[in-house]
């Protein structure tokens, strides 16, 4: 790499557009693109009668300068990467900084700083990270909401196609602050909808990579007219739910997003609803109607048997004490099976009970809710007025004490 002036490099790691600015990154571009032969020095100045000899660096830095900031800017665009191959680190980071100044307010202008920052996977990628996120930090000082994510986008891409994934966590963080992006629903689905592709490319757990799309289905509840492009995501939560081993509790079949499955894929919008609220017959039913339901959604048959087994015995539960005959009818297994879906359920979190073999029945102590409607609340309240009528009841005895 070349080797710059230290005067140079400093005032270009000012970060600022000034004229000094300018100057150092015209007299950096220069040594860059034509090398330093080492006798830089003062620019027309004189030696006795005899005027000092320029290098072509010099020359080149000069004729640039007396140029306008528009075709400095240009200039350095065009050497984008010469500056990335050669520079030094120091020198790279300035002059990314200067473009980004001499972009000023233009969002052309910023999203080609962007491009020449991220314009190659394979060379200094961890500098180019560096660059494109001081690029994206810079321009949001300047820049409108639009192109502040459209930047933000760009710099997501970079990261996830030069595999930076140690650096995915602070992008995921920076999406998910409602403060940067406003409240433009346009706007906060795109970034949710980068949220989720981020959450997946860092293998993160099902919960929060569900939890993102929900609220991406949420961003649609008042513009309705908008909810067509909510079709993939739906479709992918309806399947993250229904493939899920430990989520079986969902409030969100009623979503706009979810609900205009209807007009694409009826069934599945069907099976999610048999899941949350039907019976095993229902399913069996459903599933015997549309032989590729299940294999279509990429889904496994057994693994889905199963949930739905397990989230009707949470609801057969609700009745407190049930016996083995009941159990066995409402799951259509067999006698010696009776115990191990129970088991099952509680191994999964879904229930807590007890099953008392001798009188062939179980005790069913907590159940989980299959779907928390208006019917849920209503009952939680009523369960929270009797807890406070009790809580008085006991405060009255003790002060009567």
């Amino acid at each position: 790499m070349v080797s710059l002036s230290r005067d140079a490099m400093t005032v270009v790691e000012r970060h600022g557009a000034d004229r000094a600015s300018v100057r150092a990154a015209c007299d950096i571009l220069g040594v860059l693109i034509h090398g330093d032969d080492g006798r830089g020095g003062a620019r027309d100045a004189v030696e006795g009668e005899r005027a000092v000899e320029r290098t072509a660096a010099e020359v080149f830095a000069d004729e640039l300068y007396a140029k306008s900031d528009a075709d400095v800017f240009e200039a350095m665009c065009a050497n984008g990467g010469t500056i990335f191959s050669d520079g030094g680190d120091a020198e790279v980071r300035g002059l990314a900084a200067v473009m980004t100044s001499l972009a000023g307010e233009d969002a052309g202008k910023m999203k080609r700083v962007m491009e020449c920052v991220t314009s190659s996977v394979s060379e200094r990628v961890m500098l180019r990270v560096r660059c494109a996120m001081a690029v994206y930090t810079d321009a949001s000082e300047r820049g409108d909401v639009g192109t502040r994510l459209e930047l933000f986008e760009r710099v997501v891409g970079y990261c996830v196609e030069s595999k930076q994934r140690a650096v995915l966590p602070i992008l995921i963080s920076h999406a998910s602050d409602a403060k940067v992006w406003g409240n433009d629903p346009k706007v906060q689905r795109r970034v949710l909808r980068l949220s989720v592709n981020l959450l997946r490319e860092l293998q993160a757990s099902e919960e929060e990579v569900f939890a993102c799309m929900l609220k991406y289905l949420v961003t649609f509840e008042n513009d309705a007219g908008a909810v067509a492009e909510a079709a993939d995501i739906a479709k992918e939560t309806l399947r993250a739910f229904i493939s899920s081993s430990t989520m079986f509790t969902g409030d969100f079949a009623s979503l706009k997003g979810m609900q205009h499955l209807q007009t694409s894929d009826a069934d599945a919008l069907k099976l999610l609803s048999v899941l949350l609220t039907g019976t095993l017959s229902d399913y069996n039913a459903l599933v015997k109607s549309n032989g590729s339901l299940i294999s279509g959604l990429g889904l496994d048959a057994d693994e889905c048997m199963a949930k739905m087994r397990v989230m009707a015995l949470s609801t057969l539960g609700m009745k407190g004490e049930v016996t083995y005959a009941e159990i066995k009818e409402t799951l259509q297994c067999g006698d010696d099976e009776v115990e191990e879906w129970v088991v099952r359920a509680v191994g999964a979190g879904v229930v807590d009970a007890k099953m008392d073999q001798n009188m062939q029945r179980v005790v069913f102590t907590r159940c989980t809710d299959r779907v928390f409607s208006n019917a849920e609340w209503k009952r939680l309240s009523e369960q929270i007025s009797q807890w406070r009528g009790s809580i008085d009841v006991v405060q009255k005895t003790l002060s009567a004490n």
